[in-house]
């Protein structure tokens, strides 16, 4: 008696349900395969050499890593056209993450932080859209902001998010920009053209501030934690009950977190570049 073999119907035809389902595990795989080789790789790696690397052909790869740059997954160099990883994997991971791993580094000073301001202190990544929150330490003030490690905060109308968006690529500019920007609150700056001058500007001082833009009950600073080639990849942020945030404690609170992210910038490799000396 011959081996039966269940079949799917899709669209009028017949297929054998076993080979459909290994045909999408083949593909699921082959990803994960690029995705480890890259990660085996810093700081970079070219198609060419994945593919000689996992063994398939260079065309299959060159569409897995479009595939898993549109989704931020890997980022792609544009001038030497190597890859790298994402922190779309980050934002994935953030709940697991947070408070272990990839944040060890940064949560002494996000701690100390914390503690020496009084408020909730979160230091966030970019996934492409918006920024990811992957650590946070409360402050010791009763009353204080609270959210959970992978909370998603809006590129247009917070201090995190418009800091990343400001050091984004072109591309993720261009496209916050023409999109509709939705309005949270009175404050919230909903006009591309504003926005663009606010990000030109937070790009000239790499701090960011935010005036009860997303809550109005709640204010926020933040600085960029840049790496040893100068690249911002992540953000610290305060984040204040709207009555505590004067003008005067805003200042004060800009400059512990431009120091906070100075040091753990330091501790990345980041070392700033020093105009010369005039003679």
């Amino acid at each position: 008696m011959g081996k039966s073999t269940k079949t799917t119907t899709v669209k009028g035809r017949s297929r054998p349900a076993a080979k459909r389902r290994s045909s999408t595990v083949q593909a699921v795989q082959h990803a994960i395969e690029v995705l480890r080789c890259v990660s085996q790789t810093q700081p970079e790696i070219g198609v060419s050499e994945i593919a000689r690397r996992v063994g398939l052909h260079k065309s299959s790869i060159s569409r897995l890593v479009s595939t898993l740059t549109a989704e931020h997954l890997l980022e792609r160099n544009e001038q030497t056209e190597g890859v790298r990883l994402g922190f779309s994997l980050v934002a994935l991971a953030a709940p697991l993450l947070s408070g272990a791993g990839l944040t060890q580094a940064a949560q002494p000073q996000i701690n100390a932080l914390a503690e020496r301001s009084g408020e909730t202190v979160n230091l966030s990544i970019w996934d492409g859209h918006q920024a990811v929150s992957v650590h946070q330490a409360l402050g010791t003030n009763a009353i204080t902001h609270y959210a959970t490690p992978g909370q998603i905060n809006p590129a247009h109308c917070t201090a995190s998010g418009k800091l990343l968006l400001a050091f984004a690529s072109q591309d993720e500019i261009d496209k916050a920009l023409s999109g509709k920007l939705q309005r949270f609150t009175e404050h919230t700056k909903t006009s591309p053209a504003v926005l663009a001058r606010e990000l030109a500007q937070i790009r000239a001082e790499g701090r960011a501030i935010n005036h009860g833009e997303y809550a109005s009950d709640v204010g926020a600073v933040a600085a960029g934690v840049r790496n040893m080639d100068g690249r911002t990849l992540a953000v610290v942020t305060i984040t204040v009950p709207a009555y505590r945030f004067s003008a005067d404690r805003q200042t004060e609170l800009l400059a512990m977190v431009e120091a906070t992210a100075a040091v753990i910038s330091a501790q990345l490799g980041y070392r700033p570049q020093t105009p010369p000396k005039s003679r």
